[in-house]
């Protein structure tokens, strides 16, 4: 009998813990509880940190919350703070400029006296792609196309020669190229690019590398935009189609083993490893060291080709923290004197944001809080664009201390949000006069955006928009979904500390939003 009293006092205590799991969660419909706690607990499930909450649009009533008033790291998710109030401050119609400009007009002779000056105003889509949002967001168009234009147009009024420097002026922002929290192997990538306010093909350049004509030689190496901006050192070697074994017999076809690096602020990637002789080729996005160096670069270029010669060098303009008074805004500055010579316009504010949020682009977010500050607060920094991103969901009723980001991208680790705070924001913007602008920003599940491989099933394919979110150990998806009987619901589901795969991670996600689709 003695050995039997452990076992009974084991199952009580299991008994209680499910009992009190189950009791953990706060809502009023007890049937979607049950199912998504079921899913909570499974092993694979039951080690990480979750969040979540499901609210109804109609009424307001919580169906479902588990941990709604933690703070989580939200990964991506936190890209809908920045959006949401560019949407409300700078209004869908809003528009960047990139500017030509000098200080002096072009004489009868063809030239320019004094320097010319590239103006970049925060402008994230000067990339060649295509605008309104189309799945796989493709560039149709040359990277270069806007220099292309400025240049055709100094062209067109007997351009010959610039006496002085060729200015790329990034004064809109404040030089602040990264988020606070980044890690520093994140600034070699695409999705780490610096941030500053003449971006050209989202600050990347396009990596390609292809096998030689015959084993034993180099590999061929491409980049796209074509520039003399980076030292290429190239190791990597063309190897056979097939390789012997050891000992013989069989026949082992090689692997495609290469690596790369970039130490941060030099302009020398290494490259090393074989790529099989026939091989396809690799192809990646490295970010650009210093971003209007190589624009001022590339224009300097695409002037050559309309034969227009600039004597000078190509120089940056900048504007350091410690040049600015106050970096949470300042008076407007005054209007400047200098000649605009040609102006590049970009698409309506509505469809840049569908960038950020379809795809997930981390720079696009960045340059978006900074112009949030430059536009509404006089200064392009980080500070300002906080103080006005603060401003507004404060108005829109987001309790302070629930929302406490570091960056616009949700790449730092330092973010932290309430599955509540989130589904404030979320009910806000569905209740605005914003709304259906609101909704087309964000990725249809099971058909565009990073929602295109995911919730395929009839239930939730095309009934649930949401933005993802993904970084080692953490993954999250906040947005609406339709109940069977096609209510619609605003739901933010964050799991940090996980030791899962990212596929495992985000099927848990999946499952959980199943439930909620299914829910009445």
């Amino acid at each position: 009998m003695r050995f039997l009293l452990p076992l009974f006092v084991a199952f009580l205590l299991s008994v209680s813990a499910s009992v009190a799991q189950t009791k953990a969660f706060t809502g009023n419909d007890r049937e979607l509880a049950e199912r998504i706690v079921a899913i909570l607990q499974r092993q694979d499930a039951s080690q990480a940190h979750w969040g979540i909450e499901v609210v109804s649009l109609r009424d307001g009533e919580r169906r479902f919350g588990w941990n709604q008033a933690k703070l989580f790291i939200p990964a991506s998710t936190a890209k809908l703070f920045v959006t949401a109030a560019a949407l409300a401050r700078l209004g869908p119609e809003f528009r960047y400029r990139t500017t030509l400009e000098a200080s002096a007009p072009i004489g009868d002779d063809g030239q320019l006296q004094g320097d010319l000056l590239l103006v970049g105003r925060g402008d994230p889509n000067l990339s060649g792609r295509e605008l309104p949002y189309q799945p796989q967001s493709p560039r149709l168009a040359p990277t270069t196309q806007l220099f292309e234009e400025l240049a055709g147009q100094l062209a067109a009024q007997g351009l010959r020669s610039v006496t002085g420097n060729l200015v790329v002026d990034d004064t809109y922002f404040v030089y602040q190229p990264y988020g606070q929290g980044w890690e520093v192997d994140d600034l070699l990538w695409s999705y780490g690019a610096p941030i500053s306010a003449l971006a050209l093909n989202d600050n990347v350049v396009s990596l390609r590398v292809l096998p030689g004509a015959s084993p034993g030689e180099p590999a061929r190496i491409r980049l796209e935009p074509p520039a003399n901006f980076y030292e290429i050192e190239n190791g990597v070697l063309t190897a056979a189609k097939e390789q012997a074994t050891p000992g013989g017999g069989a026949v082992a076809a090689p692997q495609q083993r290469l690596a790369i690096d970039r130490k941060p602020g030099s302009r020398r990637v290494q490259l090393w490893g074989q790529i099989p002789a026939g091989d396809s080729g690799w192809q990646g996005a490295i970010a650009i060291e210093d971003p209007p160096q190589f624009a001022g670069e590339l224009l300097r270029q695409e002037l050559a080709r309309y034969d227009i010669a600039v004597k000078g060098h190509v120089r940056v303009l900048r504007t350091h923290p410690p040049d600015v008074a106050d970096l949470q805004g300042m008076p407007a500055p005054p209007a400047s004197s200098r000649i605009v010579l040609a102006q590049h316009d970009s698409a309506i504010l509505a469809e840049s944001l569908q960038i950020i949020t379809k795809i997930s682009q981390n720079l696009h977010a960045e340059m978006l809080l900074r112009t949030l500050g430059r536009e509404r607060r006089n200064v392009g920094s980080i500070e300002a664009g906080w103080a006005e991103i603060n401003q507004f969901l404060k108005e829109i009723g987001v309790k302070k201390d629930t929302v406490v980001l570091r960056d616009a991208s949700g790449l730092s680790r330092q973010n932290l949000v309430t599955p509540s705070a989130m589904v404030t924001l979320l009910r806000n913007m569905y209740e605005s006069d914003l709304s259906a602008l609101w909704l087309a920003l964000l990725p249809i599940a099971g058909e565009d955006g990073t929602l295109q491989g995911r919730l395929k099933g009839p239930a939730v394919a095309g009934r649930v928009w949401a933005k993802t979110g993904s970084l080692a150990g953490v993954a999250a998806l906040a947005g609406y979904a339709a109940d069977s009987n096609n209510e619609l619901l605003a739901f933010a589901i964050f799991i940090n500390h996980h030791n899962l795969s990212a596929s495992a991670a985000t099927a848990l996600i999946d499952r959980i939003v199943e439930e909620i689709a299914a829910s009445r």
